[in-house]
């Protein structure tokens, strides 16, 4: 994928504001990630368990990657038995899976672990890699349009806030106003609602005014005032 159309993929991604939206936005994106744009995407889901669904969401949208560019990709996740779970989901799109050693190298503490990794990585010798070659131009990569029927932002309504945009012809509903650049207190309760016809801003509603109910106070006394006696000796 060209530069314009990830930073496109990657703004989308910086609006949600939970995982599955995130996941979301990914599924929809059309075209391949190389390895490096899939390790820069993971960056954006703090833990093992998010980071997991969106390598599930990113295995068929990958290139054909080398397998020392597979493992940069499973260094993104510390624990092994991630990892493991990582490298089944993408083995399909490893070009050379006959070169153990760069993954062989991250399972060395756990020798069923590294036994597990060698089979994924034999099976797919058998099966070959089904991802397809990343296609370079003589300018580069081609460019493209990650979301040709529109962002999921502004389309489909995927994220908080902002309501999708509506076709041509279609009625507005009850008059309703976009929430696109509202503010979040605008977000959370709601449209603006317009005042009655009959409201004047430069007349002051006539508010019922409480009565006034009596209350104990401390009224000044003559004999509380302290009077101060001179005291002539001569």
């Amino acid at each position: 994928m060209d530069k314009k159309s990830f930073d496109i993929v990657l703004d989308e991604i910086r609006k949600c504001v939970l995982t599955d939206q995130r996941i979301r936005a990914i599924e929809q994106v059309h075209g391949y990630f190389s390895s490096e744009q899939v390790m820069e995407i993971l960056k954006y889901f703090s833990w093992a368990e998010p980071q997991i669904k969106a390598v599930k969401a990113l295995q068929h949208k990958m290139v054909a990657i080398p397998t020392t560019k597979v493992a940069n990709i499973l260094n993104c996740f510390t624990f092994s038995k991630d990892r493991l779970v990582v490298l089944e989901l993408i083995a399909l799109n490893i070009s050379d899976a006959q070169n153990f050693r760069p993954v062989d190298d991250l399972f060395r503490i756990h020798l069923s672990e590294k036994k597990r990794a060698r089979r994924i990585l034999e099976q797919v010798c058998k099966v070959g890699c089904k991802a397809p070659v990343a296609m370079i131009s003589s300018c580069g990569m081609i460019p493209g349009n990650p979301y040709p029927k529109g962002r999921p932002s502004l389309v489909t309504g995927t994220f908080p806030g902002i309501p999708p945009v509506k076709k041509e012809g279609e009625k507005k509903e009850d008059g309703s106003i976009s929430m696109e650049g509202k503010g979040i207190a605008s977000r959370i309760i709601g449209p603006f609602k317009p005042f009655p016809s009959t409201y004047n801003p430069h007349r002051p509603v006539p508010y019922p005014i409480p009565p006034c109910r009596p209350h104990a106070t401390i009224a000044p006394s003559k004999k509380r005032q302290c009077k101060t006696h001179l005291f002539f000796p001569w």
